[in-house]
């Protein structure tokens, strides 16, 4: 028969166990929840800064063009600027998704921005960004660059351009 003594030892050991232990688990992500953009959306636990930057280059000129999301708490105000140079800030969503619910893993980020000034997005508009799949090594940094041809980049006609989409978010 096991005495109360030694249960109330092994207790007391149990308490002293490493942190690390009590964080391990979906505890860990508590409010990373399913909602009408995504499955597993940890939004609320970053803050950090999205960007979409591109440049076409046209036989009678060049277009640049902006896209800068400051993400606040998953919090999104969008900076556009378009290819006038004309600019306007508005209201964004955001998606980072985790693909598990540990330390690190397969993750999305896809940030929703108005196209014009006063415009609000909503659930049904494309987002204006999105990483696609990305591994963290620690879900605590978001961070990537990806630079690649700009869509509308027609060779035949002399246009050429490139887009870049950089995003670095932390908890």
């Amino acid at each position: 028969m096991v005495s109360l003594r030694r249960i109330g030892v092994l207790a007391l050991a149990a308490l002293h166990l490493p942190g690390a232990l009590h964080g391990q688990g979906s505890k860990l992500w508590p409010n990373c929840k399913t909602d009408s953009l995504s499955t597993y959306n940890c939004a609320t636990y970053y803050s950090g800064t999205v960007s979409l930057t591109s440049q076409l280059k046209t036989p009678t000129g060049t277009e640049n063009r902006s896209v800068v999301a400051t993400v606040t708490a998953g919090r999104v105000v969008c900076r556009v600027t378009g290819a006038d140079g004309s600019a306007f800030d508005g209201a964004g969503m955001l998606v980072a998704e985790h693909g598990s619910t540990m330390t690190s893993g397969e993750y999305v980020v896809q940030v929703w921005c108005p196209a014009a000034s006063g415009q609000r997005v909503t659930r049904s508009d494309s987002p204006i960004m999105d990483t696609y799949k990305q591994q963290a090594a620690d879900y605590a940094t978001l961070t990537g660059k990806d630079a690649h041809a700009h869509p509308d980049a027609d060779e035949a006609n002399g246009v050429s351009g490139t887009e870049t989409l950089a995003w670095q978010l932390h908890r």
